[in-house]
């Protein structure tokens, strides 16, 4: 390429710049559950000894469940005490511990049977799945092409509009936000109380999004 988009306006020879777009919907690879533990107690000691040993349980429980310890990591460990507010004021109600786990999950069978364990053997909150698209997914390159294409037809549309010809690529670049993920399917799951049988977790579709600027010289 000769020059880029801005030195070919400097020299004041026409270009046209335009936004490519493109969604490619595909079944996600994985899911992030996080999974609550928290304990209200006097003092700090005990609520954290109870969240430590439910905790050591989780583990466990993991284990079982044939999740990797490289796709579970420890979000946060919190101590802080508990206040109610009433019109006489703020009443201590204890010291409260919490402890948060982000488990990666690939299969969606054993989310729901993830979600119902922690529930109802540990009193743990849930919240998820948050389904996602591997980075290394060949859907996001298939997204980027297509969000390529999209921009030359535009610059096309918009030259021939002009009375004027495409010519050469001079500019090409992918924003801060170049991709993103929405959902088309699927669900949230939360705490529930103790069920006979697991939950069920449908990941539905997600939505892979691509944007690309692109700018070319118009020949009059």
């Amino acid at each position: 390429m000769s020059a880029d988009g801005s030195e070919l306006m400097l020299r004041g020879a026409p270009v046209v710049s335009v936004v490519g777009e493109a969604v490619v919907r595909a079944e996600p690879d994985e899911a992030m559950v996080l999974v609550t533990l928290s304990a209200l107690e006097e003092s700090p000691g005990p609520a954290l000894a109870d969240v430590a040993r439910r905790s050591g349980s989780l583990i466990a429980l993991l284990d079982e469940l044939s999740i990797q310890p490289s796709d579970r990591s420890t979000g946060g460990v919190t101590v802080q005490e508990d206040f109610d507010h009433t019109h006489d004021g703020r009443r201590s109600l204890g010291h409260r511990a919490s402890s948060t786990v982000a488990v990666r999950v690939t299969d969606a069978e054993l989310i729901g049977q993830l979600v119902t364990r922690v529930t109802t053997e540990l009193s743990a909150r849930v919240d998820g799945p948050r389904w996602q698209i591997a980075s290394d997914n060949p859907v996001r390159l298939e997204a980027a092409r297509q969000a390529a294409a999209d921009g030359r037809r535009k610059a096309q549309a918009y030259a021939e509009g002009v009375g004027a010809q495409l010519g050469e690529l001079v500019g090409l670049a992918e924003p801060d936000a170049g991709q993103s993920l929405r959902r088309r399917g699927g669900g949230r799951v939360v705490a529930m109380a103790a069920a006979a049988h697991d939950m069920p977790v449908e990941p539905g579709e997600q939505e892979v999004t691509a944007t690309v600027v692109v700018t070319f010289a118009l020949i009059t």
